[in-house]
């Protein structure tokens, strides 16, 4: 009876927690942030041409990678937008449902991953208490609440784990594992690295118990779906579009900065290119380990963090020390051991070969083993209490800090973001649209983007017909993958994309949408312009104004 009884009782906390996981991601979303920033709208866009016309904003038929601004898009988040637009409507939240959706469902597999693989006496407290951090973190919230294909993948790579250790004593689940791990590599850059890296980690350990004779045909059964399922991904692997986010941010491609001493006879050492370049890989992936980074500074991207907030919350801090020596001292905690301390190490890799330091999009998957690492440490810190009344304060000291942080959370992520960093939210662009539908009619309209590329946001609230866009804006679509040669400046009905260039702007009566230095206070009174609408940031300050030049008075001077 008792037996039965705790077993409920898991059920229902790790409901609790999975309500808790919903609330924090789900609350306000398409919402806060109340903007939208250009790469998503430009996903939420595509998604929406390919559901009118089966091609991309450019006319490509169902692209196996998306041409995006500088880049290419990884594939799998847009198609996943495409069946909610009907459900929905183009929408913020719409373009955010995927990230909020695998977010949440990565809840169940993380638990029933940890539970698998980690010995009976620890396992459900483990994954229950990880599975509680989790709905918390604010690194893992923020990926969760926004349009971030780093999201989908982990959830990917958590399941293909999950199912590559069920598949050790049921063979016939490596098929499954073989599937999710197979869409994990194109949902997200970074998983390129990442998923192919602990397969060959985690078949190595195991090598023995795959090779069995039952394990064999569902190895080869497994290859061959991911094999299938890559393929169109394998096509382009080589093409500049795909290779492009590696290219353009690659350390390895940048010529370090050296020690100028031509004297030392150590001079070809020091200065040598490959020398610096291990050393500042190794000062980047050591940035990930950080605990001034993980504590106190957090991501210093200003839309992969919340004010005030840094990645983990500080009182987590002392406990994450205490789990990773129990992590690295005891090796009777089962296959959590091996499998945690292998992801600590791999997660950072791809992150560390690119310019930026700590950037926690890049390393999503390392919140997982720093989360169970911290997870350990309360656990230990717990169990080495003594007398039974001290527990039960500690728990309800815990249950106040974690009460203490879900208020921390609110304040930075529905308050604070939206006050302060509105603009690196692409704050705005909805109501410019609203107000180009009421002012413009059929007059000619330039939208200034000297700082930024507003296109996207304009298409999406819109709603633009697609066909019209691909038709206005078109390209070489043989070499769609290969030519990497753009246009900036684009065609949207009456509306144009580009700078405002006043000297020839004024000649004929337009309207011009600009922010507040590409259309100041000083030019609409020396230009005799009319101020149609001001658009404000939540903090006061002027977004963008909406002018119409007055020919009419032009001509009379």
């Amino acid at each position: 009876m008792m037996n039965k009884f705790k077993k409920y009782l898991i059920y229902i906390i790790f409901f609790v927690i999975l309500l808790l996981a919903f609330v924090t991601r789900f609350y306000k979303l398409g919402q806060a942030p109340a903007g939208l920033y250009l790469d998503e709208a430009a996903q939420g866009y595509n998604a929406y041409s390919i559901l009118k016309t089966g091609k991309d904003e450019f006319g490509k038929g169902f692209p196996i990678i998306f041409r995006s601004f500088n880049d290419f898009k990884t594939p799998v988040y847009i198609y996943l937008i495409t069946p909610l637009i009907p459900i929905f409507g183009l929408t913020k939240f719409t373009v955010r449902f995927p990230s909020f959706l695998f977010s949440l469902l990565t809840f169940p597999y993380l638990y029933l991953l940890i539970s698998n693989i980690t010995n009976k006496k620890l396992a459900k407290k483990l994954a229950l208490l990880t599975s509680l951090l989790l709905a918390i973190s604010p690194w893992h919230i923020l990926f969760g609440r926004t349009n971030f294909e780093c999201n989908v993948a982990l959830f990917f790579f958590i399941a293909g784990s999950y199912y590559f250790f069920i598949g050790l004593n049921k063979p016939k689940y490596l098929i499954l594992s073989a599937l999710f791990w197979a869409l994990a590599i194109p949902s997200y850059h970074s998983q390129r690295i990442i998923t192919p890296i602990m397969m060959l980690v985690l078949l190595f350990k195991y090598k023995n118990q795959l090779l069995k004779d039952g394990s064999r045909k569902y190895i080869l059964y497994g290859c061959l779906l991911g094999f299938i399922i890559l393929l169109p991904t394998l096509l382009v692997s080589f093409t500049p579009g795909f290779l492009s986010r590696a290219t353009t941010l690659n350390i390895f491609k940048t010529s370090p900065v050296g020690i100028i001493d031509t004297k030392s006879i150590f001079s070809f050492i020091i200065n040598n290119k490959i020398y610096l370049n291990v050393r500042e890989f190794m000062s980047l992936y050591i940035s990930y380990f950080s605990p001034i980074n993980m504590f106190v500074l957090g991501d210093y991207g200003l839309r992969s963090s919340f004010p005030a907030l840094s990645t983990f919350f500080v009182w987590q801090a002392p406990f994450y020390f205490i789990g990773l020596y129990y992590l690295l001292k005891d090796k009777n905690l089962g296959k959590i051991r091996h499998y945690t301390i292998s992801l600590l190490l791999i997660a950072p890799i791809p992150a560390a070969v690119t310019r930026d330091p700590y950037t926690t999009i890049r390393a999503l998957p390392l919140v997982i083993p720093q989360l169970i690492a911290i997870s350990l440490g309360i656990i230990f810190v717990y169990e080495k209490l003594a007398k039974q009344w001290i527990k039960i304060a500690a728990i309800i000291l815990f249950l106040s800090t974690v009460g203490y942080s879900l208020l921390k959370l609110y304040s930075s992520v529905i308050v604070l973001n939206e006050y302060y960093r509105a603009p690196y939210w692409n704050y705005g662009w909805e109501k410019v649209v609203d107000s180009i539908k009421l002012h413009a009619g059929e007059m000619p309209v330039v939208v200034d983007d000297a700082r930024g590329e507003p296109y996207s946001q304009i298409v999406f609230f819109l709603k633009y017909d697609p066909e019209d866009f691909q038709a206005k804006n078109t390209i070489d679509l043989k070499n769609y993958y290969t030519d990497m040669s753009r246009r900036k400046s684009k065609t949207i009905g009456n509306i144009e994309t580009r700078g405002i260039n006043w000297e020839h702007d004024l000649k004929k009566e337009q309207i011009l949408v600009g922010d507040s230095l590409a259309i100041s206070r000083e030019q609409i009174e020396r230009h005799n312009l009319t101020l149609l609408d001001e658009i404000l940031f939540p903090d006061g300050s002027v977004a963008f104004r909406i002018v119409r030049t007055n020919q009419e008075a032009k001509d009379s001077n």
